[in-house]
């Protein structure tokens, strides 16, 4: 009998202690001190950009988009939702980001090949395929530049996380094509809660969706739609805050970019709604 009792206690204390990290966050949503995250300005995108995966800002300044599930870049100017121009560079596949560099146009296939795009908008558009070298089931979905010469790409989901709640980082070096597994950006868990800045432990679920390093302050901004927090680390890799997200305004958020002026652009699947693009101005005079 006395065995029972213990067992019994021993089993409640375990669900209590855990039950917080089940339940969703329900507390207050903050900002980064240069952005306020409540109060953006929206642009509807058109139906053909329902799922919208990927954005980054253009040679010319004008936003350039890309859709799950195709090949096709998408020119718009904000505030407008007309699409100005678009260019197939590949057969249709499950591309999840896009990123212009001054050395090129890249996009990220959710096996993490990455496809170089050569002649964007022209009559002649193609790509050369870099391949994830990387074995076992897979899935990612951000890339970002982390400096001149190599990308940073971020596992959403992959074998090699053995089902833990980390993600894996890996660069690509523009220079060598070649891929390297990074693990000074690695993300766990442990490593976001040390920034959380929350009383009590609520589920964190380290699934990032979008990446894009700050034209200004050299910092990457790691946003995760599933786990909805924006991640704001270091250049070393260390995470320096991050910050809850607003599933009432950021329902399905996939895409992240920035403007040289700083401005943030952080895209939206249509969710219960329709697709769209969120632009926060940037203010460094708030955050002083």
């Amino acid at each position: 009998m006395n065995s029972f009792k213990f067992i019994t206690f021993l089993f409640f204390v375990l669900i209590n202690s855990c039950g917080l990290r089940e339940r969703r966050f329900n507390g207050d949503y903050e900002s980064p001190k240069a952005y306020d995250l409540k109060h953006g300005e929206k642009l509807i995108l058109p139906e053909v950009l329902d799922e919208v995966s990927g954005i980054t800002i253009g040679k010319n300044g004008n936003i350039w988009a890309i859709q799950d599930e195709s090949s096709i870049v998408y020119e718009l100017k904000w505030p407008k939702k007309k699409i100005l121009r678009k260019s197939k560079f590949a057969k249709n596949m499950d591309l999840e980001d896009i990123l212009y560099t001054d050395k090129g146009l890249y996009g990220l296939k959710s096996n993490g090949d990455i496809y170089e795009i050569i002649n964007v908008f022209e009559k002649k558009t193609n790509s050369n395929i870099h391949d994830f070298p990387f074995k076992g089931k897979r899935d990612l979905e951000s890339l970002a530049q982390l400096n001149d010469n190599q990308l940073i790409l971020f596992c959403k989901s992959c074998k090699l996380d053995k089902n833990k709640n980390v993600a894996s980082a890996f660069t690509f070096d523009l220079n060598t094509n070649t891929y390297s597994e990074l693990k000074d950006y690695k993300l766990t868990e442990k490593k976001l809660r040390k920034v959380l800045n929350e009383e009590q432990d609520f589920k964190l679920t380290v699934k990032p969706s979008a990446a894009s390093m700050h034209p200004i302050e050299n910092k990457l901004y790691v946003i995760s739609s599933v786990g909805k927090w924006l991640l704001i680390m270091d250049r070393f890799g260390d995470p320096e805050q991050i910050y809850r997200l607003d599933p009432r305004v950021f329902k399905q958020a996939e895409g992240i970019t920035f403007n040289q002026q700083g401005d943030m652009f952080i895209s939206n699947e249509a969710h219960d709604g329709n697709p769209n693009i969120l632009k926060f101005k940037y203010q460094p005079e708030q955050s002083k």
